[in-house]
């Protein structure tokens, strides 16, 4: 069988690799990710899971992020001149979807003997952007494979660890948190720039900040994503570290203190039921929110 994802094995040597590497993929005609279907799947989500603006800024405030005034289907039809950005999240809900992502994962496992592609939270993403568009500057809280279907694009890479790009509080996580981080223009001396075209792909690694600037045409790319039991203790810990920074101690990054971080995992599994049974006992994320924090989140959020 034909593979749909290529990955060279020796550039895979840990279940969490903390570098990014490319990959090669055979999705590029796909009919799955045709503007048609795009906008036929965009109608069927609930709203909750799109996502489409206007024009933004790397540095953008997610508080003043514009709106086009289109539909979700509307936005893809007219992706061209709409100069928007879109996110169709959790496409795996639709059976052909969740048959491509589980496909291109279980062909990822069987090239890096198991290493990578476990069968942890697969999720899968699909990013429909307007020619010249940018995705502000964020991080995102697994590990992940960026697949350019049409078009091409230039993503700006950080070091998770680097403190000079995202403090430590800014790297941790809590109900309600946007994904968009501060960002500054010096950031780019630091960044390592991938371009990518159709049947090109790139490894972002868990927490790794990054922005993306498309090109001049309209851009298309699937986005899949998983967890191995080491990144959902480091997601656990960041959870926590943020809970506990806001009551004003803060906390050892993960790893430099082991049997506190299993403490704090413990904590976590404890916790997250209670407030998951929160939020289905008041009718959602926002209004738990409100009924913990005394506020309502902003609409779009990587952290719920």
């Amino acid at each position: 069988m034909t593979r749909l994802i290529e990955v060279s094995r020796e550039s895979v040597t840990d279940p969490m690799p903390r570098e990014s590497f490319r990959v090669a993929h055979r999705l590029a005609d796909h009919p799955l990710f045709k503007l048609d279907r795009l906008a036929r799947l965009a109608a069927s989500l609930p709203a909750d899971q799109v996502e489409f603006n206007g024009p933004v800024a790397p540095n953008q405030d997610p508080n003043l992020t514009p709106s086009n005034g289109m539909t979700p289907e509307e936005t893809v039809r007219r992706i061209e001149e709409a100069k928007s950005w879109m996110v169709l999240k959790n496409v795996e809900c639709d059976p052909e979807y969740k048959a491509l992502l589980d496909a291109c994962l279980d062909q990822v496992a069987e090239q890096t003997g198991g290493l990578m592609g476990g069968a942890r939270q697969r999720q899968a993403f699909i990013f429909v952007t307007s020619p010249g568009n940018v995705t502000p500057f964020h991080s995102d809280p697994e590990l992940n494979f960026l697949l350019q279907i049409r078009g091409n694009k230039r993503m700006s890479l950080f070091d998770a660890k680097d403190r000079e790009i995202v403090s430590e509080a800014d790297s941790e996580l809590y109900p309600g948190k946007h994904r968009n981080l501060p960002y500054e223009e010096k950031f780019e001396e630091k960044a390592t720039h991938q371009h990518i075209e159709p049947g090109e792909g790139i490894f972002v690694p868990i927490f790794a900040p990054h922005w993306v600037q498309n090109g001049n045409e309209v851009s298309v790319s699937f986005s899949i994503t998983w967890h191995t039991e080491e990144t959902e203790r480091l997601v656990k810990l960041a959870y926590i570290n943020a809970i506990l920074r806001r009551f004003g101690w803060a906390q050892a990054e993960a790893g430099e203190r082991p049997l506190w971080d299993d403490v704090k995992v413990a904590a976590y599994n404890v916790l997250r039921p209670i407030y998951d049974g929160v939020k289905r006992l008041v009718g959602g994320r926002y209004a738990a929110l409100a009924l913990f924090f005394g506020r309502k989140a902003p609409a779009a959020t990587a952290a719920g």
